[in-house]
């Protein structure tokens, strides 16, 4: 029977000759070993052609696919550093197989781009594979900025010009600190990046994008963000600005729904504990069965109150019979509630509206009926966005195309890798 311990490795490529693989005692790691060939009559210093000698042996370990699952694969490299003879400079020779920027070989590399055109994750690849995620986000890296490159080619021979953006901040590493982004929507390719979400760091785009490129701009989307809106009035006098339905809703429903939600819900908690003090010592028996009733009763409303967030703020439509039934009567007991997640559901129906005539008419009556409603929330809200009315009645001009910066969650963290102040 022949073991693996006894197999002898005999080859040679590229300046290097394989003598051997060792084996783990445990059989989790394998190891091949290759030594140098060059000699120095063939090896020059790079810079000043000046022959060399062998000024010191060294050792280099790269990874590479596994032989068999569960395992590591190291190449183990003895290699040689050179000293010129001319100007005694020292340099190591080359290892043709190494990726260049990392620790692993050419086919590793291969290997960990298949997976990644897979789709993968970095943490799923290094748990497949052992290879530090560093590594594998170089390479992923790479793909990337070879991807853009490639991209901002066939864009430039074909004249590409924008109509439709985007632009919007996010958050980096979920810290304090925050970057812009600047987006086609139609294409959906990423035109810049900068740090910051001023209206100086928001000014660079204008800066560093050529006016020319931006010529044909129709339409900007964005959110309420005042010193957005300026720049674009400033700087596309033509285009016009959409204030996209994502960050509309979303601040409606933590600004208003959840507010009114919250306060209904309080008030059901003072009341069952002002139910639960009436009762003492004194109370018979019947009035205290009925108050503890009355507070169970408190109760039961604060509960549902609590767990009403995620059905007050999905639509409709997409609530189940036993969710939409549980929300109607909730609804039924809380007029203030009520009226406001008709509002609501009325907003996103001005949202589908394509004609504008309609859409104007539609807006205009919704901002009224909030202002007269007399909830403070509602009032507060509805005052605050009405200043922003031009930029809600353009959203039916621009249908189908959806106006939400925030589409593609996953866009961000690549934005993230890419890094910021670029753009096309």
């Amino acid at each position: 029977m022949l073991y693996l311990d006894d197999i002898k490795v005999e080859f040679e490529s590229q300046g290097f000759k394989g003598t051997h693989i060792g084996i783990s005692p445990k059989k989790d790691k394998s190891v091949l070993f290759l030594e140098s060939l060059r000699s120095t009559q063939t090896v020059r210093y790079p810079y000043c052609g000046g022959s060399v000698y062998i000024y010191e042996n060294g050792q280099v370990k790269l990874k590479d696919i596994p032989i068999w699952r569960g395992t590591t694969h190291i190449w183990n490299f003895f290699i040689h550093r050179y000293q010129c003879n001319c100007c005694h400079k020292t340099f190591t020779e080359e290892i043709p197989f190494k990726y260049p920027g990392t620790r692993i070989t050419y086919r590793a590399a291969n290997w960990i781009k298949g997976f990644l055109q897979q789709k993968m994750s970095i943490k799923a690849i290094q748990e497949l594979t052992g290879i530090h995620w560093d590594t594998i986000r170089k390479v992923q890296r790479e793909i990337m900025d070879e991807a853009i490159w490639k991209r901002e080619e066939m864009l430039r021979e074909e004249g590409y010009k924008p109509r439709i953006l985007a632009v919007d901040e996010f958050a980096i590493h979920k810290g304090h600190s925050y970057a812009t982004c600047v987006m086609d929507l139609e294409q959906g390719d990423i035109l810049w990046v900068g740090k910051g979400r001023a209206m100086k760091d928001f000014e660079k785009f204008f800066e560093d994008v050529p006016s020319d490129s931006l010529s044909a701009v129709i339409a900007v989307a964005m959110d309420m963000n005042a010193s957005y809106s300026k720049l674009v009035t400033k700087h596309l006098p033509k285009a016009q600005i959409v204030y996209d339905r994502f960050h509309m809703q979303s601040q409606f429903g933590r600004d208003v729904l959840c507010v009114l939600r919250l306060d209904e819900a309080r008030r059901h908690k003072a009341k069952e504990k002002e139910i639960l003090a009436d009762i003492s010592d004194d109370t018979d028996k019947e009035t205290m069965k009925s108050l503890k009733q009355e507070a169970k009763t408190e109760k039961q409303e604060y509960s549902q109150l609590k767990k009403l967030r995620w059905s007050l703020l999905t639509n409709s439509d997409k609530l189940s019979d036993s969710k939409t039934e549980q929300l109607q009567s909730i609804l039924l007991d809380h007029h203030d509630l009520a009226v406001c997640y008709a509002m609501k559901e009325e907003m996103c129906r001005l949202y589908e509206l394509t004609d504008y005539q309609q859409a104007v008419a539609g807006w205009t009556k919704w901002f009224q009926a909030a202002k007269e409603s007399e909830i403070p929330a509602l009032v507060r809200f509805a005052v605050q966005k009405e200043k922003r009315l031009p930029g809600l009645m353009t959203c039916p001009m621009r249908q189908p195309i959806k106006f939400c910066v925030n589409n593609n969650p996953s866009s961000n963290n690549r934005i993230q890798d890419c890094g910021c102040n670029q753009a096309f």
